[in-house]
């Protein structure tokens, strides 16, 4: 707890509940937290955050709420772009706070998670614990990347300086490494690391996504080519934009470049997106069954959020169905994301595909994905993505355990 407690010095709690809000505060002076506000409602929160927003490292949210409720609240949150960590704490239906985390979600806020009422010390406890909120200095850091420039990417592209880094998965029945998602990086010499949601917005914005594709797919057939020499046989699952999927000529060029390696088309995955599929949904269908033709595999990423999941597992030649990371973190404590899980996996299995649990953080995610079914996760709990030679050495370690 004493990381979790340096990290976090200024809370602010919105609830109307003086009772709460006093069991609130006696928690967080008991953790050593500097400075406590207290909203009764989202108006008065607002005016907190107006004059201090960047000094809050954790907030403490209910829903139902006189003046501004708490979806009201979180409106705002997101019209005014903070990006500070929060959670729910509502003694409302699942329903309704489920809604609210989504609502949340796509706002794209940075919520931690939600607690039912009454107020429970551990529960808040174990949920700040694992979030590991970073110290606000370190906060402060993210919210403010260092700007770059459309010229500052396209060089980087050019210059190699953005690479694949690679997050094994495992077969969750034996533990053997079977494949490798390929997850970009830009680490800047002069400004650090380049978070990822930032310059692929850029890259799709200005229409450099398909030399970022490129680059990405011609180094990853590098290291595949390393694997298969070691030999390992190891799948390399790879990210293709929209903007890919309207390109025609793609299977033609990503087997060609396979072929001029030396290697198996089979043991490469090209992950899509439902949403990206809507985007380009006639090209989509040729581009990715002439992709399964030519012997590539085709995985569903970030299967659930999108919309009409089941026509379009119907339609498009998937070999593998990648439940997303926010059902997956939820289903301890979830029913309805446990539930989703659950079904998905029975919907890959009846479509004969391969079912990957992507998000597992803890032995307590790895234990409900391998009882659901799962074949293949991929997580924090397994291992962070890391750089190409980090990545070979920890395959050589754990193949010698």
């Amino acid at each position: 707890m004493a990381d979790t407690a340096t990290a976090i010095q200024n809370v602010l709690v919105v609830d109307d509940d003086p009772v709460l809000c006093l069991l609130a505060e006696s928690y967080f002076e008991s953790r050593g937290v500097q400075s406590i506000w207290m909203a009764q409602d989202g108006k008065q929160a607002i005016d907190v955050l107006f004059d201090r927003a960047r000094e809050i490292d954790f907030m403490l949210i209910d829903l139902n709420m006189p003046e501004l409720d708490g979806i009201q609240f979180l409106r705002y949150l997101k019209k005014c772009d903070y990006t500070g960590p929060f959670a729910i704490l509502s003694g409302e239906s699942g329903a309704v706070v489920k809604s609210a985390q989504s609502l949340a979600r796509a706002h794209n806020l940075n919520l931690l998670g939600a607690l039912s009422k009454p107020f429970d010390s551990n529960a808040l406890t174990q949920l700040l614990d694992k979030s590991k909120i970073a110290p606000r200095e370190a906060v402060a850091a993210k919210d403010e990347p260092a700007p770059v420039t459309p010229s500052d990417l396209e060089a980087a592209l050019s210059a190699g300086h953005i690479l694949p880094h690679y997050q094994p998965k495992l077969d969750v029945n034996t533990g053997n490494v079977t494949g490798a998602e390929a997850l970009a990086r830009w680490i800047h010499a002069e400004r650090g690391v380049i978070p990822p949601d930032i310059f692929i917005p850029m890259a799709e914005r200005y229409g450099l996504i398909g030399t970022l594709t490129d680059v990405m797919f011609q180094r990853a057939v590098v290291e595949a080519a390393h694997w298969h020499r070691a030999p390992w046989t190891i799948k390399c699952a790879i990210n293709l934009s929209a903007h890919v999927l309207a390109n025609l000529d793609f299977p033609d060029l990503a087997a060609e470049r396979v072929n001029a390696a030396g290697l198996d088309r089979g043991n490469f995955i090209f992950e899509i997106t439902e949403s990206q599929i809507l985007q380009h949904r006639a090209s989509a269908a040729e581009v990715l069954t002439r992709l399964r033709l030519l012997g590539f595999e085709i995985s569903i990423d970030d299967f659930g959020t999108g919309y009409s999941n089941i026509e379009n597992l119907s339609e498009f030649p998937f070999t593998e169905l990648k439940i997303d990371r926010s059902f997956v973190r939820d289903a301890i404590n979830d029913p309805f994301a446990r539930t989703c899980v659950e079904t998905s996996v029975q919907l890959g299995k009846q479509l004969d595909l391969r079912v990957v649990a992507e998000g597992v953080e803890t032995a307590e995610d790895w234990d409900f994905v391998a009882a659901a079914g799962v074949d293949e996760v991929q997580g924090y709990y397994i291992a962070k993505p890391m750089p190409a030679d980090a990545f070979r050495q920890w395959c050589l370690k754990q193949m010698c355990q």
